[in-house]
């Protein structure tokens, strides 16, 4: 799409001086511009004049525009401004956001071919629902979260942007387009199951599902469905089982697996429920993967690159809506993220969520005592390396205790210390159990049934070991 404005020309009255085209999509194109009232830099997304010319486009433009600005968010890119300009005899309408230096995500994921690290890529997640929290607690449901609609600045912050295919839900329940009607529109790879089989009452839960998808990406550096058309990625999304984390090569705990396969279900009613819901499960991982994990080194596949911090706004960025091609998402380097063409028409919503001031406050829960009265350690997701260090160290808890036997029975020991063996038989059977136990997700994994079945041996020895150092000390307890 051409662009309408240079470098140079000034908008209201001359308070904003364009500097550069930074990117352009199917209905709009965004600029670099300078505030010249303020002293900031800014940047300006204006309609493109051909799409402000159809009847009420240009009312659906500045009802994005006020939407954004209702959203108080720190991981919402802020919206200063609105206003409207005659450019080529027609009224044009713009408005002015903050300028965010840095990188858009999906830039940062072509860096790194085998995505980031896992306390990254939580904590990203993490910051993107607290954004779609406030978003949905005002009635409005994002439909195209992708990593070319996340911004990561320069100091780390993470900010959510691109409402312009947006749906405000109504208090009654009627469904208000913020775009035009007519096309599907939105991401293939990032959609919805319900989305692409046009299901009335899209809900803040397709989101959730798109942040699936992200998390996904993130932590494998591809997406869990993809092919050469739209139609076809519709398609596996709609019939197809997401494969695991495991499956595309990321080494991660039980639990991240848990939360991408909960977030990525078929069923709206089988996700989470909420955007703050979600977010708590995620941060909940957060303080645990390094201890429990020994150090988590993302999966490269084609040789990892360091990230390149420079201005987020470089390099232009092409929407593709309304007609599906083939390639990834975000091949093409993004600036502010991409306008939006015209979505489909009204659906019946959900009624609005209950404002965040409003929802109960979570009841408190007494943290874990060990059986003597301490506190106890919180418990940590077990991934597969993690269950196979568990059932190692029982077996060889299993030599150490037939040790301990062996010199009761042979060496001049006092019989009181039956007690070491029989504390070792216990350890050792806390330690193959706990190495066998598997979440359905992490059962999936080759070799995790292989791991069940070799603790067996160490749970029936430790288990026999225990109970002859039970009759032994009962022996010498009962004895004058």
């Amino acid at each position: 799409m051409a662009a309408i404005l240079g470098a140079g020309q000034e908008l209201a009255q001359g308070r904003y001086v364009i500097e550069e085209l930074i990117g352009e999509g199917g209905m709009a194109v965004v600029y670099r511009a300078m505030d010249t009232s303020l002293g900031r830099v800014v940047a300006v997304k204006t309609m493109n004049a051909a799409v402000a010319s159809v009847p009420g486009n240009r009312e659906r433009f500045r009802r994005e525009a006020r939407m954004m600005a209702r959203l108080s968010e720190p991981h919402v890119v802020a919206v200063h401004d609105v206003g409207e300009e005659t450019l080529g005899g027609a009224p044009v309408p713009f408005f002015v956001m903050e300028h965010v230096r840095g990188r858009n995500l999906g830039a940062c994921l072509r860096d790194r071919p085998g995505g980031l690290s896992l306390d990254r890529s939580l904590r990203i997640t993490a910051d993107v629902l607290m954004a779609l929290a406030a978003s949905h607690a005002q009635g409005m449901v994002h439909r195209d979260i992708k990593p070319a609609n996340v911004l990561v600045a320069d100091d780390g912050s993470v900010k959510v942007t691109d409402f312009g295919i947006a749906r405000a839900l109504g208090q009654d329940g009627a469904g208000t387009a913020l775009t035009g009607t007519g096309i599907v529109i939105g991401t293939p790879h990032y959609m919805a199951p319900e989305q692409f089989e046009g299901r009335g009452g899209v809900d803040e839960r397709a989101d959730l599902y798109a942040v699936g998808v992200m998390l996904f990406e993130l932590l494998t550096g591809t997406v869990p469905f993809d092919a050469d058309t739209g139609n076809a990625i519709g398609y596996q999304h709609c019939t197809m089982t997401p494969p695991t984390l495991a499956d595309a090569g990321a080494d991660v705990p039980s639990t991240v697996e848990d939360i991408v396969a909960r977030a990525l279900a078929k069923s709206r009613q089988d996700r989470f429920p909420d955007a703050r819901t979600m977010r708590l499960a995620v941060e909940r991982l957060l303080p645990k993967r390094l201890e429990e994990e020994g150090g988590y080194r993302p999966t490269v596949r084609n040789g990892t690159a360091a990230p390149h911090e420079g201005d987020l706004h470089a390099a232009r960025t092409r929407t593709g809506v309304g007609a599906w091609g083939g390639g990834r998402p975000g091949q093409a380097a993004s600036g502010h993220p991409e306008p939006a063409a015209p979505a489909p028409p009204p659906a019946p919503a959900h009624l609005l969520p209950a404002p965040a001031h409003l929802l109960p406050a979570p009841a408190h829960v007494l943290p874990p005592t060990t059986p003597f009265g301490g506190p106890a350690l919180p418990e940590a997701p077990r991934g597969f390396r993690e269950r196979r260090r568990l059932i190692g160290r029982s077996y060889g808890l299993v030599v150490l205790t037939l040790l301990l036997d062996v010199l009761l029975y042979r060496a001049d020991i006092p019989r009181g210390l039956v007690v070491l063996p029989l504390a070792s038989s216990a350890c050792g059977f806390w330690l193959a159990g706990k190495g066998g136990a598997a979440s359905r997700t992490e059962s999936r994994r080759v070799g995790s049934g292989l791991l069940q079945v070799s603790a067996l041996f160490p749970l029936v020895t430790h288990a026999a070991l225990a109970l002859a150092s039970l009759i032994d000390l009962g022996t010498v307890l009962s004895a004058p």
